[in-house]
């Protein structure tokens, strides 16, 4: 017997088991054990999983609410995996539905992340950043680092592709209370840019922001929140 058990059981079982799973839990079960891989490597698996969205519960599964539109619909994931399919199978790559929720599960652990450190570190680092620079001469336009996130799923030379990944991520930031409206209460600035085959996040702060004496908020509970109408949103067109 392998050191895997569920490596043992016939594909067709393994299917069964996946059918149950969400998306993201198919995805951590694959990396669990790398003899797995073969047999998950199932269209039907992954077929299944790209269309059971929207899924609730399931971190950025379900963008029925933040979607800026007259009609509430998952946009934010449909548009992202349906092009994802689309292209894989233009280009004939080996199981296009597993493409697209692997691509989809690496940038959500991304964005996983960026909450995470927004809810647990990010006021801590900075009144402990301001607190080391009391007595600093330091030009008001100075950039402080804060965290660097890299994302690897960018194809060189697909700008089409590139684009898709980075307006995904920015379309849930956009919508968060962790994501882009941490500039006006934080100050704190994000960067996103594209960097080799990886979609980087930067945080960063001005001197002057930093060493400012504004109000916070409590950003512990983070959240998924704002639900404002944007009109420009509802005729957006694809590339």
């Amino acid at each position: 017997m392998s050191s895997c058990p569920i490596a043992d059981l016939p594909a067709e079982l393994i299917a069964r088991i996946c059918s149950y799973l969400t998306p993201d839990s198919v995805c951590q079960l694959e990396e669990s054990c790398s003899q797995l891989k073969t047999k998950m490597n199932q269209t039907t698996i992954w077929k299944k999983q790209v269309e059971s969205f929207p899924v609730a519960g399931m971190p950025f599964g379900d963008s029925s609410e933040a979607t800026f539109r007259s009609q509430r619909v998952d946009y934010f994931n449909k548009r992202l995996l349906d092009f994802i399919v689309e292209k894989s199978e233009r280009s004939g790559w080996d199981n296009p539905y597993r493409v697209a929720i692997r691509t989809k599960f690496t940038i959500d652990k991304m964005l996983g992340d960026v909450k995470s450190f927004v809810a647990n570190e990010l006021d801590a680092m900075l009144t402990d950043l301001k607190e080391a620079n009391e007595n600093v001469d330091q030009d008001d336009y100075y950039h402080h680092h804060l965290k660097t996130w890299r994302c690897s799923v960018l194809e060189e030379s697909d700008q089409h592709w590139n684009f898709k990944c980075s307006d995904y991520i920015g379309k849930w930031m956009d919508v968060t209370t962790w994501g882009y409206d941490i500039i006006s209460s934080r100050k704190v600035d994000i960067r996103e840019f594209e960097s080799e085959n990886h979609i980087v996040l930067e945080y960063i702060i001005l001197h002057v922001n930093l060493m400012s004496d504004s109000d916070t908020e409590d950003w512990s509970s983070g959240g998924d929140d704002n639900d404002d109408e944007d009109p420009s949103d509802a005729e957006e067109e694809d590339l």
